[in-house]
């Protein structure tokens, strides 16, 4: 069943939900010769669930921050769909992983966000960053948190940005609007926004894109509501607006976590 949102049908992006032994996937396919940009994403993220699958064969060992996944060279070999891409990507279906803070305890939003910080050190330690880290990312499988969508991944150790791929303004670093490069600590600052608006309940929002370097540069002020005010020193501390004043590692989140909430 096609899943496709109209404006991805523009990009050649398709997507369809389908069942297999009543267990329910998600196929991803991208047409070539479109719009080059969205192109390199998909290409991106092939190469790197690729490199895990590689990995993987050698160590017998899959990372716990992946969804189980199978990634298709030639969509020919797939009886049913006509789609003239040349290769696909399948993922376990999976759950909302951050739901209704509003109606969880606050040792509920603790664990949450410790499965959540385990799932995103994982894939720091792992030499990677995410670089589109938002709300609908962050899925739940079988009691673990999961991550996907990694069509701006990149290795740490990237000198330069993926230059062909976008960022998205909600979610970017202060430091992204005045052109410095994706690093461990603009995941923290996009991971930041996304628990924050999770606290709050509520969506931050600007007109274009000046308004959105505005309000991350200068504008963004941290409160929550009264019975979550223990959470504000480690939402202050990954959203810190200068990168020196930010934490620097996943670790420091959790510690503070542990430390702040008993």
């Amino acid at each position: 069943m096609s899943k496709t949102k109209p404006k991805s049908l523009t990009f050649g992006r398709c997507l369809y939900s389908f069942e297999y032994q009543q267990q329910r996937y998600w196929l991803k396919t991208q047409t070539f010769n479109i719009h080059p940009s969205v192109e390199a994403g998909f290409l991106n993220e092939l190469d790197f669930y690729q490199q895990f699958l590689d990995q993987a064969n050698s160590s017998k060992c899959m990372p716990e921050f992946l969804l189980p996944f199978q990634v298709i060279s030639d969509l020919k070999h797939l009886t049913g769909l006509q789609e003239p891409g040349n290769a696909a990507l399948i993922l376990s279906d999976a759950n909302v992983l951050l739901g209704n803070s509003a109606e969880m305890s606050l040792q509920q939003i603790k664990q949450t966000l410790l499965k959540l910080l385990d799932a995103v050190n994982q894939l720091h330690r792992s030499g990677w960053i995410h670089g589109d880290l938002k709300r609908e990312h962050l899925v739940e499988y079988q009691n673990r948190a999961c991550l996907i969508d990694f069509e701006q991944a990149q290795k740490i150790s990237s000198s330069q940005n993926l230059k062909n791929l976008t960022a998205t303004p909600r979610y970017m670093a202060p430091e992204l609007f005045q052109g410095a490069h994706k690093t461990v600590q603009t995941d923290i600052y996009a991971l930041g926004i996304v628990l924050y608006e999770w606290l709050s309940a509520q969506r931050l929002s600007a007109g274009n894109y000046q308004d959105w370097a505005y309000l991350h540069c200068q504008q963004l002020n941290i409160e929550l509501p009264q019975h979550f005010s223990l959470f504000e020193p480690c939402l202050r501390g990954m959203l810190a607006k200068q990168k020196a004043q930010r934490f620097n590692d996943i670790y420091t989140i959790k510690q503070t976590l542990i430390t702040e909430i008993v």
